[in-house]
């Protein structure tokens, strides 16, 4: 009866405070309740609403440990674009799913645990341990296709400054250059080709090339990007020659390509130490030495 009681308290507790995060959201995008937080803030000569992020959303950050804890929903957004999530719902589906995940698991294993009769201290130790580990399985699931895209966008991009190059020397400018590497890359890598595409886009909409080129390197969060547009901004700045610039970066990534893949090779052979002694050794000693020691011991038994 106990278990009971404790399940319904719970499961209220959680269907509240989804409610209480969902009319936060539901008002936060409601721009008369916006501007009326606005005029207060400034009233009581604080900041406005909008440089600060909603509590719970900021909570939510600090807990998932999700980029920079102090931005909240900023750091939201951009760990969210950078996994390839762009819609302006991803935020509510991702706060959604980890407080869906941290009621849900928990849940789930209290009901079992009351069906088959376990004990107490086991069912709620369990439950609070699989009610973290729900809390945390969105932000590793961003983690990691960050890490994916991460790896597709920087192993793509040495290819892709090639064919910019070589668009760039036959006459192209740098914003045809880009759209026609966009839907050359589109096979090769579709997460480059599409960010590629998003900024042609964007300069066709009246962004300047700055500020789209600055977003494509926020977007990304790939190093080499971030000194790509670097050096795109600092030649339109100087007014130098872009292909020429091109091909000296260029040059630079197939170095470094070079030396990311020296790097993967020696660290090889020390990954392959661990399995080589825990799995690979321990079987070939027992295939080598399990006959003699048979023997051995037939041997013995017969001496004695």
């Amino acid at each position: 009866m106990t278990l009971l009681v404790s399940s319904v308290l719970i499961f209220v507790a959680i269907v509240l405070g989804a409610w209480a995060m969902y009319v936060d959201a539901t008002t936060a995008r409601n721009p008369v309740t916006v501007r009326l937080r606005e005029l207060r803030a400034l009233r009581a000569g604080g900041t406005s609403y909008g440089d600060r992020p909603p509590f719970l959303v900021k909570l939510i950050a600090q807990l998932g440990g999700f980029l920079p804890a102090q931005d909240g929903r900023n750091a939201l957004r951009t760990g969210l674009v950078r996994a390839g999530f762009r819609r302006p719902e991803a935020i509510g589906l991702f706060l959604g799913s980890k407080v869906v995940l941290a009621a849900a698991l928990p849940l789930g294993w209290i009901a079992i645990g009351y069906l088959t009769a376990r004990p107490l201290g086991n069912v709620f130790g369990l439950a609070l341990v699989l009610a973290v580990l729900g809390f945390y399985l969105p932000t590793l699931f961003i983690g990691m296709r960050q890490s994916r895209r991460h790896d597709a966008v920087l192993g793509a991009l040495p290819d892709a400054l090639d064919l910019m190059v070589i668009c760039v020397e036959a006459g192209l400018g740098v914003a045809a250059a880009l759209q026609r590497v966009a839907v050359e890359m589109r096979l090769a890598s579709p997460e480059l080709a599409a960010e590629l595409a998003l900024v042609n886009q964007e300069m066709q909409t009246g962004m300047s090339r700055t500020d789209a080129l600055r977003n494509l390197a926020e977007r990304t969060g790939v190093d080499e990007i971030y000194s790509l547009v670097a050096m795109l901004i600092q030649t339109d700045r100087l007014g130098t020659s872009v292909a020429q610039a091109l091909r000296s970066h260029a040059d630079s990534m197939r170095v470094r390509r070079r030396q990311r893949a020296e790097q993967l090779a020696r660290k090889a052979s020390v990954k392959l130490a661990f399995p080589l002694v825990l799995l690979i050794f321990p079987a070939l000693m027992l295939v080598l030495l399990g006959p003699a020691v048979v023997q051995l011991l037939t041997a013995l038994a017969a001496s004695g």
